[in-house]
């Protein structure tokens, strides 16, 4: 990597809120949004070509006016969120509004792409400069300022089309679509929320924090290669990859009892009640696969195949929402196990490189490091779509947080995995 130098000049923290008057009332959480593994910041970054952004107005001022606007529809996400009943959250739509902070850095875009390995692929060696007033773990969630992905959309098109005041998919909130049952009655098994045998779930997020961000971009042969010793094209890319991170990452990281994958599962189009379109809640539900840690890696990989698929159909069950969610209302908000337990979660059909605030597609757009939550021994990988700028070579890029002295280990197993399975065609 290149040495890079260069200064930022940063803006002092605005609030920004609704244009017009909001509602002021309190907004039921369901008990997926009110869960407290969710409860922490994911930092985004998105990189655009700067000269199609000249070609409007000062960028910051775009995105300031938009978001403005914005806030008028989606009213709740410049409220905060409260303590109510019982510890349970609720959204206090008061319009007190988001933090804006417009910076300016005297670097080139090119030079960010030559001094980085993987160009502008995240993890970014960088991103501490970029990202301002960054929070781990659950620190700071309650009575601070709100924001939630589905609101970047809104935001973008009113970015492009500054003088319309309405929105193409209007929001909406519903949240009593998922209340639970009376009285509950939880139908599975949620071994997701096993306790942690050793440790209490950290508040920090020091446990991430510590943990070093790395990518691993995996090209199309590559993935196709590795499907191939599965069930071919009938593999989704998913499991192909997922199968191989877990191995990789269950011996790297020397587990001797079980290892545990946990994967969000969108419930959207997949479960009764129908969320409507627009819903910008919580949809995925958490569902686990647990494995003796010497059978994961020394069986064939069509073992770990069938461990993802079966943890893929169980959540696809039309019942498997509602047992989620009269599970935590019986057990009070239950935290994820984090010990032993790799967690993947898919954002390759998001097209977050999608988003176009005026000045086009975005160069990358997503996920800014690997790990976000706080769970003590939680490992969050993220797939996303990247083209390889040097060859041109389309692929998918895995960015994950694991322990400094287990990175060198785990990406030779990934890379002896790839390396065998495409020897084998």
């Amino acid at each position: 990597m290149a040495e890079l130098s260069f200064s930022v000049v940063i803006g002092e923290p605005e609030l920004i809120s609704p244009e017009s008057p909001t509602p002021v009332e309190s907004k039921y959480l369901s008990n997926l949004d009110d869960q407290p593994s969710y409860r922490n910041h994911m930092p985004f970054i998105h990189y655009y070509n700067p000269r199609r952004a000249g070609e409007r107005r000062d960028p910051a001022t775009v995105i300031r006016r938009a978001l403005s606007k914005a806030l008028v529809h989606y009213y709740p996400l410049a409220g905060r969120l409260r303590h109510g009943e019982k510890g349970k959250l609720v959204v206090d739509c008061c319009a007190e509004g988001v933090v804006f902070r417009e910076a300016d850095a005297d670097v080139t875009l090119d030079q960010l792409k030559m001094a980085a390995v993987g160009g502008l692929r995240p993890p970014s060696p960088f991103l501490s400069k970029f990202l301002l007033d960054d929070l781990w773990g659950s620190v700071f969630v309650t009575d601070s300022p709100l924001l939630r992905m589905q609101f970047i959309a809104a935001v973008s098109e009113l970015a492009r089309e500054p003088n319309r005041s309405d929105l193409t998919r209007p929001p909406v909130w519903a949240r009593e679509l998922l209340t639970p049952r009376s009285p509950p009655r939880p139908s599975f098994p949620h071994r997701e929320y096993d306790p942690n045998p050793n440790t209490e779930p950290a508040s920090s997020g020091s446990e991430i924090r510590d943990k070093t961000q790395i990518s691993i971009f995996f090209t199309q042969s590559e993935i196709s290669a590795l499907k191939s010793q599965i069930n071919g094209p009938k593999t989704s890319t998913f499991v192909a990859i997922t199968l191989l991170l877990w191995r990789a990452w269950t011996r790297s990281l020397g587990l001797r009892s079980e290892t545990r994958l946990i994967v969000p599962i969108n419930t959207r189009r997949h479960h009764q009640p129908l969320l409507l379109v627009g819903y910008y809640g919580v949809a995925v539900v958490i569902s686990c696969a647990v494995a003796p840690a010497k059978e994961l890696v020394s069986r064939p990989i069509s073992f770990a195949a069938g461990l993802i698929s079966e943890l893929k159909s169980r959540a696809f069950d039309k019942e498997y929402r509602a047992s989620v969610v009269d599970f935590i209302e019986m057990t009070r908000r239950p935290w994820f196990r984090g010990e032993g337990t790799l967690l993947v979660t898919d954002v390759s059909k998001l097209r977050f490189v999608d988003v176009d605030f005026g000045w086009g597609q975005g160069l990358y757009g997503g996920l800014a490091r690997g790990g976000v939550g706080d769970v003590t021994g939680l490992v969050v990988t993220s797939l996303s779509g990247y083209k390889r700028k040097e060859d041109g070579e389309e692929g998918l890029v895995a960015l994950l947080s694991l322990p400094r002295e287990a990175v060198d280990a785990f990406q030779e197993k990934v890379r002896r995995g790839i390396a065998l399975r495409s020897a084998l065609l």
